[in-house]
C-alpha cells in the first residue's frame, strides 16, 4: 500500500502545482495594457498595490461566467520594466506587441528608467526585447493612445512628459509622432495649419478611411490656463494620408467630459466609450455612449438597454472588442474607491450587459486590408505555441485541473 500512496501523493502534488498555474489569481490593477492574440486576452503592466510585471491571459476560445474566471500566467512573459499609463499596439500580423511610454521603472532598483522608450513582445516565442529605433528624438510620454495604420505605422498624439517624477507633473504636448514598425524609425510630423490644443488622457480610434478620431481627455488652452476636460462633442480628426488636422462638432445626446475612459471601434463604424471620470475623479454620465461615425457630423447616442445591469463607474480600465463582445478588464471603481476585479461584458449586437461569454461558433474570416482599430480581432491565425506552462498538458490531466478551478468540462 505504501507505493500506491506515494504515487497518489505525487499525482496530487503535480495537480496542485499545475492548478496554481492555470488558476492564476492576478493582482488587481489600473492604467494597464491589454491586447487580443490567438483567442487570448493578454493583460500586463499597470498600477497595482505592489509593483508587479507579469503577463497573463483569459482564454476566449471557451465560455465563461464573469464571476468565475480562469486566468493563466505566461511564466516567461514578464515585461522587462514596470509601466503604467503607457500604450500597447498590436502589429498587423498579430505577432508583436509594441509597448511605448508611461511611467517606466527598473524592476530591480524601482528607479525610473527611460533608457529604452519602446519594448516589443514576440508572441510566438514569448520573448521581450528593446528594439532600437532611428530617426527623430522623442521624449517619454504618459497618458497617450497609439493606433496603427495598414502600412505598419503607429501614430501617437500629445500626452505629457512628467519631468517632475515626484509629483508626476510636466508639460503637455500636441505633436504627432509616428513609429514605423517596418523601417524602425521615429518621426515627428511637420503639420501645416492649426494643430489641436495640447491634450492627454483621450481615446483614439482609426477609421477605415485613414482618419484617426480623438475623443475627450484633458487639455490646456494656454500656458497660464488650468487643465480642463475636453468637450465630448468637439471631435479631433487627423488624416493619416494628408497629415492634416480638422475638428468636427458632433451632434446627439450630451456626454459628460471625461478622461481615463476606454473606447472600441465596431465593424459597422460605431465607437463605444465606457467609464472614465471627471478631473476631480468623480463619476460621469452616461457610463456608456456610442458615437456613430457613419453620419456627418458624427452623432452621440445612448443605447436603450445600456443602463440595465451596468457596471459601476470605472476608470483606468481597458476595453477590447472580440466579435460581439466588448470586454472590460480591471480599473478603479470610482464610487467605491477600490480596485475593480471583475470582467464586464457588453454585447454590441443586443446592446446590453451580460454575465456569460460564449465564443462564436463560426468565426468569420476577415482579412486585414484596411486601416481599422487594432482592438478589433480578426480571424485568429493558426495557434502558436507559447512558453506558458499550461500548454502541452494531456487531455485527462487538463480536465482534472480545470475541475479544481471550478470549471466543469462537458
Amino acid at each position: 500500500m505504501y507505493l500506491p500512496f506515494k504515487i497518489f501523493k505525487f499525482i496530487l502534488y503535480t495537480l496542485l502545482l499545475i492548478n496554481s498555474i492555470l488558476c492564476y489569481d492576478p493582482p488587481k490593477r489600473r492604467l494597464h495594457n491589454s491586447v487580443i492574440i490567438d483567442d487570448r486576452l493578454l493583460i500586463f503592466n499597470g498600477i497595482t498595490i505592489a509593483d508587479t510585471s507579469e503577463l497573463f491571459y483569459l482564454d476566449l476560445s471557451k465560455s465563461f461566467d464573469n464571476s468565475n474566471l480562469t486566468w493563466t500566467l505566461i511564466s516567461k512573459g514578464s515585461p522587462p520594466v514596470y509601466t503604467s499609463r503607457s500604450t500597447a499596439v498590436l502589429s498587423l500580423d498579430n505577432s508583436t506587441i509594441y509597448l511605448y511610454g508611461g511611467f517606466m521603472k527598473d524592476k530591480n532598483t524601482l528607479d525610473y528608467d527611460y533608457s529604452n522608450l519602446v519594448y516589443s513582445y514576440d508572441y510566438p516565442t514569448s520573448t521581450w526585447s528593446a528594439p532600437k529605433f532611428d530617426g527623430d528624438v522623442v521624449t517619454p510620454r504618459q497618458d497617450i493612445k497609439g493606433v496603427i495604420d495598414n502600412s505598419g505605422i503607429i501614430y501617437i498624439f500629445g500626452g505629457y512628459n512628467a519631468t517632475d517624477l515626484v509629483n508626476n507633473v510636466g508639460p503637455l504636448f500636441n505633436t504627432m509622432n509616428t513609429l514605423n514598425t517596418v523601417t524602425k524609425t521615429w518621426k515627428t510630423l511637420s503639420i501645416s495649419g492649426n494643430p489641436p490644443t495640447v491634450c492627454d488622457g483621450y481615446a483614439a480610434n482609426i477609421l477605415s478611411n485613414g482618419n484617426i478620431v480623438y475623443i475627450g481627455g484633458v487639455e490646456q488652452v494656454s500656458d497660464d490656463a488650468n487643465f480642463t476636460l475636453v468637450n465630448m462633442k468637439k471631435i479631433k480628426l487627423f488624416n493619416t494620408h494628408t497629415y492634416q488636422w480638422s475638428q468636427m462638432d458632433a451632434t446627439g445626446v450630451d456626454v459628460d467630459p471625461r478622461w481615463y475612459f476606454s473606447s472600441v471601434l465596431t465593424p459597422d463604424g460605431n465607437i463605444i466609450i465606457f467609464g472614465g471620470s471627471t478631473r476631480n475623479f468623480t463619476s460621469v454620465s452616461p457610463n456608456l455612449a456610442v458615437l456613430d461615425t457613419n453620419k456627418n457630423p458624427f452623432e452621440w447616442s445612448i443605447p436603450v438597454n445600456s443602463k440595465t445591469n451596468s457596471p459601476p463607474s470605472i476608470r483606468g480600465h481597458t476595453a477590447n472588442l472580440y466579435y460581439d463582445y466588448m470586454i472590460i478588464t480591471f480599473g478603479w471603481n470610482t464610487d467605491a474607491g477600490s480596485y475593480s476585479s471583475l470582467v464586464y461584458l457588453y454585447n454590441i449586437k443586443s446592446n446590453n450587459w451580460v454575465t456569460t461569454f460564449f465564443p462564436p461558433e463560426n468565426k468569420p474570416i476577415i482579412t486585414t486590408t484596411s486601416t481599422t482599430d487594432k482592438s478589433i480581432t480578426t480571424s485568429p491565425p493558426e495557434k502558436k505555441s507559447s512558453n506558458s506552462l499550461a500548454i502541452g498538458l494531456g487531455t485527462g490531466l487538463s480536465a482534472a485541473v480545470l475541475i479544481t478551478c471550478g470549471i466543469f468540462l462537458s
